[in-house]
């Protein structure tokens, strides 16, 4: 979700103008005021602390959030994702393109030539060791993926250090392709300079920014997507693969049609609304057959309904095999939660443990959140593009998005992800808009605010709320969206992976026409209840754990991005009162009745702290 990409798709050219619908890649502008809190906690920790890693180095990217795992990289300027890659290797990959570590475009990139972006740099690492030991580097590298196609002036570099050698250029490639598969690279290191106490590698790549002169339009481009780096002896030039079966993708909701719905409309209509099967996608990258036993665990986190687990499905996976598989899961979503809920969808496969494919275990599972809370939602919260209309005449052209609610109910309003491009340049008024349904297009106008002007969250997901003057009873289809003011591309977040383009329309010569652009715009309309005022205090530790029960009892569990985290429980003194590192069936026994600070402490993410009740 971090970053901005340039690619223009043109889809519709109207007879009688220039306008244009278009899709721009781009990512999250909420890593902004995220990197300063992870760079003043983690990164000038490690430049004081720069321990020598010892081989094997491995790192395929499944137990990094955000950034590189700060135990293994010495820099943040990859965004560690899930959603750039085309057929990735295993879940979650290293990107670099044209954006730093803030989200910003590099000022310095050139349109008609290229310079350096992004790097990726190893801790240093002890190859203190003899040429005959055979010690291979490789990775597998990804161009352009579901980002941006780097040109061919645009490149991917791999260099060398030591403590008494400068980096040193060892492999390189050019851009000028969008890719779907990942290409591995091995590359032998022989010579005795570089096998010494110390030695270094890093990954950096060429960029370069679009010279369109549309200011609205200008932000990343250029995606490497980098997987599986490993750095070992004993290796020879055959050792192309990883024997291992690690997931590739996450679940999907279970919902039918919807990412997410309000809790209390679920409540009173979820007929037909869920999907009673979870797939779990996952590869054999390597030779040899595995025994795969296939897990699943769904747990209501805001409330104390029985949850669902299944752990009794195996099945075997051939050399080289990519399976998708369905299973039917019998669970109706419940919950005691009043206004919103939230579920845990953790999913394993498991194979034997061997000491050989350990440092692959992180690959092993994935966690989905199904959330239910005030608004109806087609996309998954991760921005790929962003969608606009721009182009001659395109001022005062119209975009709806059509809802259906469940049931009858308020709508107050509606979160919307902008995107934030150079210098600000779709920070334009608008008209924001609700209209009633005409036989199956936008019709009457039901509501029009002028004088809005899009605004950027540095949260995760970059929503903004956008409250109507008052609240509007809602009980068929609707439309809700906005009228433009300028020719300029007013670009919202557009998530490729969901596709409600059926729901999407745009006016620009009085005529509504359907979107032809698959995917799903970042609009929300809120219903029931107002969010929370919002605040442009960002909150310092970032990423969330669950406790579970809360209120509790004797024990806790705590469920979290990281396995290795260290669960600590403190009172409202500030006294630590319990430390550990098992995050399941904790004992708090001998903690009295009242309210507690729980805090993790992870070398991969920060943490919001989270309160916890004991009630006997």
């Amino acid at each position: 979700m971090k970053k901005l990409s340039l690619l223009y798709v043109l889809i519709l050219i109207s007879t009688i103008s220039l306008a244009q619908e278009f899709v721009v890649d781009y990512g999250n502008i909420f890593l902004k005021q995220y990197s300063r809190n992870y760079f003043n906690k983690i990164i000038q920790k490690n430049e004081l602390n720069l321990d020598t890693l010892n081989l094997p180095f491995f790192d395929d990217f499944s137990a990094s959030y955000v950034y590189p795992d700060s135990t293994k990289w010495i820099d943040k300027f990859a965004f560690i994702n899930n959603n750039y890659a085309k057929n990735p290797m295993t879940y979650n990959v290293a990107s670099l393109d044209a954006v730093d570590e803030f989200g910003n475009v590099y000022p310095h990139l050139p349109s008609l030539s290229s310079d350096i972006a992004d790097y990726l740099t190893s801790k240093p690492i002890n190859l203190a060791v003899h040429p005959s030991d055979s010690v291979y580097f490789s990775f597998f590298y990804q161009a352009g993926g579901n980002g941006n196609m780097p040109e061919t002036k645009d490149s991917l570099v791999v260099q060398f250090k030591t403590p008494d050698l400068a980096w040193t250029s060892v492999w390189n490639v050019a851009g000028g392709s969008v890719m779907s598969e990942f290409k591995n690279v091995l590359i032998p290191i022989t010579d005795t300079l570089f096998l010494v106490k110390g030695f270094q590698f890093r990954f950096l790549n060429y960029a370069s920014i679009s010279s369109n002169y549309e200011p609205s339009w200008i932000s990343n481009s250029d995606h490497w997507n980098i997987d599986f780096v490993m750095l070992d002896t004993a290796k020879t030039y055959t050792d192309t693969i990883a024997n291992d079966v690690a997931f590739i993708k996450n679940f999907n909701s279970m919902l039918n049609g919807y990412e997410s719905v309000p809790w209390k409309h679920y409540k009173a209509n979820n007929t037909g609304l869920v999907n009673d099967s979870l797939t779990w996608t996952y590869r054999n990258t390597g030779p040899d057959v595995f025994a795969i036993n296939r897990q699943v665990e769904i747990i209501d986190l805001l409330g104390n309904n029985i949850g669902f687990s299944m752990n009794d499905d195996n099945e075997n996976i051939d050399a080289f095999e990519t399976i998708n598989y369905s299973r039917r899961i019998p669970y109706i979503f419940n919950s005691n939660s009043v206004d919103s809920a939230k579920f845990l969808l953790k999913g394993y496969i498991t194979t034997d443990d061997s000491e050989e494919r350990f440092m692959y275990r992180w690959n092993d599972t994935i966690r989905y959140y199904q959330k239910f809370e005030n608004y109806y939602a087609y996309d998954d919260g991760s921005a790929e593009k962003a969608y606009g209309i721009s182009g001659q005449n395109t001022a005062y052209s119209s975009l709806a998005y059509q809802f259906t609610p469940l049931v009858s109910g308020k709508l107050f309003g509606v979160y919307i992800y902008f995107n934030k491009v150079l210098n600000e340049g779709n920070k334009k008024y608008f008209f924001l808009n609700v209209w009633k349904d005409d036989n199956g297009i936008p019709g009457d106008t039901l509501f029009q605010k002028i004088g809005v002007l899009p605004e950027y969250s540095d949260d995760i997901n970059g929503f903004i709320y956008y409250p109507l003057d008052t609240a509007l009873l809602i009980d068929t289809t609707f439309y809700i969206g906005w009228t433009k003011t300028t020719d300029d591309m007013l670009n919202c977040g557009f998530d490729i992976h969901n596709d409600a383009s059926q729901f999407l329309f745009y006016n620009v010569s009085g005529t509504w026409e359907n979107s032809s652009i698959p995917g799903a715009l970042m609009l929300r309309p809120v219903f029931e209840y107002e969010p929370i005022e919002q605040t442009n205090i960002f909150e310092e530790n970032f990423a969330e754990f669950q406790i579970y029960p809360n209120p509790a009892n004797n024990f806790i569990n705590i469920e979290s991005f990281s396995n290795n985290d260290i669960v600590q429980i403190f009172d409202f003194t500030g006294k630590l009162l319990l430390s550990t590192a098992s995050k399941n069936q904790i004992d708090i026994s001998d903690l009295s009745s009242g309210i507690y600070i729980v805090k993790l402490i992870s070398n991969f993410v920060n943490y919001k702290t989270q309160k916890l009740l004991i009630a006997r």
